[in-house]
């Protein structure tokens, strides 16, 4: 990295072009909350079951943001802080947006975090990374409010179908989440098995001994597990 991308990357001027982005996000999720609360309160949901989902969803939180923490990390080691901050908090996805870093690298003709990134690749970085996920950005805000059309569709007419369909696509979302972590088969397939288990005795045992702090924490639980034997077979193979 040249001194000239360094300086640029983590630049005042960058950390001001990206504040409005994330701006933009965190007044969404304000409105979001606030609407879902008022609506809550609407339908008869009491303020005690209100607060209830509110912590329980705040809790459930934490495992996922220690993963956006790691991934904002291990972005800006290639996009600066700034960029790295912004790209994080609008998709969210590392794999993306270190494969958008990676084609912008390439088409350059240099290596993603060798000596030879500069200035133009910041730039080529920031366009291919933002201009790649507008094709689902525009679907997004053109189509979601429709999406209960299609899913009627789907089912066919048959409202019965309707939850099945929802609950199949989420499996489908959290499958595809994992399954690239399997193949091709490496340590972060032991996190995949070690998550799974964990959330499998956890479920079973929740079954039997109904608790809170299960739901609210379980997610968080396993993905730290997932976490920990990956770091652990690292650790033993020398890898860190």
């Amino acid at each position: 990295m040249t001194a000239e991308y360094k300086a640029l990357s983590n630049s005042m001027i960058m950390w001001i072009a990206c504040l409005p982005g994330v701006a933009i996000v965190i007044y969404q999720a304000y409105l979001i909350f606030k609407k879902s609360k008022n609506d809550a309160l609407r339908i008869g949901l009491s303020k005690d079951q209100v607060s209830a989902s509110i912590r329980s969803a705040a809790i459930t939180s934490i495992g996922p943001c220690l993963v956006m923490i790691t991934a904002m990390l291990a972005l800006m080691m290639y996009d600066g802080a700034p960029f790295a901050w912004l790209r994080t908090n609008f998709i969210g996805s590392i794999t993306y947006e270190l494969q958008g870093a990676q084609f912008a690298a390439d088409g350059i003709g240099i290596e993603l975090g060798g000596s030879q990134m500069d200035a133009n690749f910041l730039a080529t970085a920031c366009i291919v990374e933002a201009g790649g996920c507008v094709g689902w950005v525009i679907f997004s805000a053109l189509f979601s409010d429709r999406m209960e059309v299609v899913q009627e569709k789907l089912a066919g007419g048959n409202m019965a179908a309707v939850p099945i369909i929802g609950t199949g696509a989420l499996i489908g979302v959290y499958c595809s989440l994992t399954v690239d972590r399997l193949i091709p088969f490496k340590t972060q397939a032991f996190g995949v098995f070690a998550g799974a288990i964990a959330i499998t005795l956890l479920t079973l045992w929740d079954r039997k001994h109904p608790k809170q702090w299960v739901k609210e924490w379980g997610l968080t639980i396993c993905m730290i597990i997932g976490m920990a034997v990956c770091t652990i077979i690292d650790i033993v193979n020398g890898v860190i």
